[in-house]
């Protein structure tokens, strides 16, 4: 039963049940509230748990960047700049080659729109899921929108959730990467004027292929796959990168192939 507020204005003694009624209120709000939070760091640690090899492996990739920037004719500022503002490996790293150069603005914008293109193709993936979560949380998710937190968030161990957890975990994904990303950006910068711009890209975006591609090795298949393509890469070392990269290609999915067929 409520309390009439006439007789809480004026001090009037409140009814034992009104009591009882009132503190089991607050103990359901407070019970919920702390659902809620524990719900929401939860599904955070998540995110960041399943972006955690995906930061191990686009580190030295952020840094060579940061490098890159630090060590082009373009002012330090400018050059971190591309960082926050791209938050994307290969069109930051066009737009610190083209700006350096001279190239002028709009070709830049008009080559980083072909160059993210795929982007869009993306954000059609995971409309879907950002349909139902709040006006807030739509504005903000597609500026996140590059191929780790895609991977993350497209992964089988994010579906069946409800709105709030994939919403926490998309944003404790994101955030982890994009944190992790501009800071690297910053150390290389500042130790661009000092290093070599090239060595670190030699060995950078390998290191970023592999840390997308282990966490989708999850059975047999994918493993073997991996394994064969990494061995073929390895002993067609001394032919040029492209074809490298399209022998490996193929032989990773011939292995899969022979796997799948020989699988009950």
């Amino acid at each position: 039963m409520e309390t009439p507020p006439g007789l809480q204005a004026c001090g009037a003694p409140v009814p034992d049940d009104a009591r009882m009624t009132t503190t089991s209120i607050e103990h359901i709000r407070s019970g919920s509230a702390a659902e809620t939070t524990s719900e929401t760091w939860c599904a955070a640690r998540a995110g960041v748990r399943a972006m955690t090899p995906f930061l191990v492996g686009l580190l030295p990739f952020a840094l060579a960047i940061g490098v890159a920037a630090g060590a082009s004719p373009l002012d330090d500022l400018v050059g971190w700049a591309t960082g926050p503002i791209l938050f994307s490996g290969s069109a930051q790293l066009s737009a610190i080659e083209m700006l350096g150069s001279g190239v002028g603005a709009v070709t830049v914008v008009l080559s980083l729109l072909l160059l993210n293109a795929r982007l869009a193709l993306y954000g059609a993936a995971l409309a879907p899921k950002l349909a139902c979560q709040p006006r807030w949380f739509r504005w903000l998710a597609p500026y996140f929108i590059v191929d780790p937190v895609v991977a993350v968030a497209t992964d089988e161990s994010a579906e069946g959730c409800g709105a709030r957890w994939y919403r926490w975990y998309y944003l404790g994904a994101a955030v982890s990467l994009w944190l992790m990303w501009v800071t690297a950006i910053t150390a290389g910068v500042l130790v661009g004027p000092i290093v070599d711009a090239s060595w670190s890209l030699d060995f950078a975006a390998p290191l970023c292929l592999v840390a997308m591609l282990t966490a989708k090795l999850r059975d047999r298949r994918s493993r073997t796959a991996g394994v064969v393509a990494g061995a073929v890469a390895i002993a067609a070392v001394a032919m040029p990168p492209g074809a490298t990269t399209a022998l490996a290609m193929v032989g990773g999915a011939i292995a899969a192939a022979a796997i799948e067929r020989s699988t009950p």
